[in-house]
């Protein structure tokens, strides 16, 4: 009775600390897409690449809001197993965060960082549509070293804008879990030149990761 009593007692304090802990919304709103529902809706938060919350909800309607415990500055990856709609990468922040999936596109916001994310991937979309056009235009051209050569120069120029484009978003976000997740993605990737413009703002965490002086 006793050792009842003491995992009881375990159990309560557990439950009391863990709700006791802030959290956010996550608001769901699903449009076009009934195969959705009865397919399980699946939260993770990782903090440093170690997950620190998961949950799997089973989607009953089109419409839906979960609490999620606040672990502190974390990225939260959800995703709706075996389906057509592709996982979303978000900011654990506080507030109400918007998912509105059309279809199989998702787009999310209604906190900061998420704003500044959603705007972000909305100029990557563009960006790729550019550089799906510039191909398009020369694949009816005869390939002269000169077209070549045209080719070359505006799809280089179409590089330089973009990667000036994800520095600066790096830039603008290194001291939250956003910008330091894209500096960790695109460091590696980058040319010495932008290695080096990236170390001018890279933070001590960052610094130490990747050995900067």
């Amino acid at each position: 009775m006793k050792k009842i009593l003491f995992f009881a007692l375990i159990a309560f304090i557990f439950t009391s600390c863990f709700s006791s802990q802030p959290k956010f919304e996550l608001e769901v709103n699903i449009r076009n897409n009934a195969s959705l529902i009865n397919k399980k809706f699946v939260v993770v938060q990782k903090i440093d690449g170690k997950v620190v919350y998961t949950d799997t909800t089973k989607i009953k309607n089109e419409q839906f809001t979960l609490e999620i415990p606040y672990m502190g500055p974390a990225l939260m990856d959800v995703a709706i197993q075996y389906s057509n709609v592709d996982g979303v990468m978000l900011a654990s922040e506080k507030g109400k965060i918007r998912l509105d999936i059309d279809g199989v596109k998702a787009n999310f916001g209604g906190t900061p960082l998420n704003d500044r994310l959603q705007a972000y991937h909305n100029e990557t979309d563009s960006v790729n549509l550019l550089f799906k056009q510039l191909e398009d235009e020369y694949k009816v051209k005869t390939l002269t070293p000169e077209v070549i050569k045209e080719f070359s120069s505006k799809r280089n120029q179409l590089i330089i804008e973009n990667t000036d484009r994800i520095v600066a978003f790096i830039k603008e976000n290194v001291n939250n879990q956003i910008g330091e997740h894209y500096f960790m993605i695109h460091y590696v990737t980058f040319s010495v030149d932008r290695k080096i413009e990236l170390n001018g703002f890279a933070t001590e965490r960052l610094k130490k990761e990747f050995g900067i002086r």
